[in-house]
């Protein structure tokens, strides 16, 4: 028997030892089932007003956990509303209940945060820009929402961001974007809406550029000889993040005016701040005016200093 025969049977043999271990519930590392805990009303007391959330709720992610061995929860609506029993004997009182009408942002937050916070996301929600804003879980998430795999989102994350996000919305209705509109990518591909810790909310770098390279990984580098202009203002130096009227999401119209922003003679200090284009470079013939037509490896190259390849 080959070696690699040998591993393929062990693996099987492994595989088949593990999913017996699951069926027969002996599989060690798993929490032992805990005891229900106790409580003096049951989703069926809820459901006889609420009929229709309760019936949904039962295919929630929030409530196949809480009913999970992790937590045996015995009436899971009780985890965010408190008690209900004061509330049902009391014909259906709001003020014996934690409700969430009418309520609060922090209060309605908090709630969520309770067992949330926790979440490697959710750090600093409460400096992040839509928590001062005064937005609530509530506001992008249906919370009783049946539906799988969704995050319980009340729409397409994109759609959810531009219906606040008019501006940048118009962005991505310009010649040249990002195709987040044909559902090719996401704003939360990019953005980190809980966090408050990073600029911009990006959830990267302090620059963000990381968030760019996840797709332009060639431009990342490290490379020998690097173009100093991505190490002191990174990729939004030159391009449009969202859309831009201009090819590759340029700033400039024409490659030769974003080159020149660094590449000529400061008019205000008389000073240099970098190579000047030499003097066969004559700007008033189109042939010099698009830099990259010899400059192919502009973000950075292995080979040649002047990023001619």
């Amino acid at each position: 028997m080959t070696h690699t025969r040998a591993l393929r049977v062990l693996l099987l043999s492994s595989t088949a030892a593990l999913l017996i271990g699951v069926l027969a519930g002996n599989l060690k590392g798993l929490p032992a089932r805990a005891a229900p805990r106790q409580s003096e009303t049951t989703m069926q007391d809820c459901g006889a007003c609420h009929e229709e959330l309760v019936n949904a709720f039962t295919k929630n992610v929030h409530d196949v956990l809480e009913k999970s061995p992790l937590y045996n929860l015995a009436n899971p609506c009780e985890s965010c509303h408190g008690p209900g029993k004061a509330h049902i004997d009391g014909g259906g009182d709001r003020s014996k209940i934690i409700g969430f009408k009418g309520n609060t942002f922090r209060s309605y937050n908090q709630q969520c945060l309770a067992c949330h916070k926790k979440d490697r996301e959710i750090t600093g929600f409460d400096a992040s820009t839509h928590a001062k804003q005064g937005l609530n879980c509530a506001d992008c998430h249906d919370i009783h929402k049946p539906a799988a795999m969704t995050r319980l989102l009340k729409d397409r994350p994109s759609n959810l961001c531009m219906s606040c996000h008019t501006f940048q919305k118009a962005q991505f209705s310009k010649p040249f974007h990002h195709r987040v509109k044909e559902n090719a990518i996401e704003c939360t591909d990019c953005h980190q809406p809980h966090s408050g810790l990073d600029r911009r909310q990006l959830g990267s770098t302090l620059s963000g550029d990381e968030v760019c390279f996840k797709c332009h990984t060639e431009k990342q580098g490290p490379f020998v000889f690097e173009h100093p202009a991505i190490r002191l203002r990174g990729c939004q130096g030159c391009h449009e993040p969202h859309g831009s009227n201009n090819p590759k999401l340029l700033v400039r119209s024409t490659m030769a005016a974003l080159c020149l922003e660094c590449h000529s003679r400061s008019l205000a200090t008389k000073s240099v701040l970098t190579s000047q284009p030499p003097s066969f470079h004559n700007l008033n013939s189109p042939t010099y005016r698009n830099c990259t037509t010899c400059h192919v490896m502009i973000h950075g190259s292995d080979f040649s200093r002047l990023f001619l390849k």
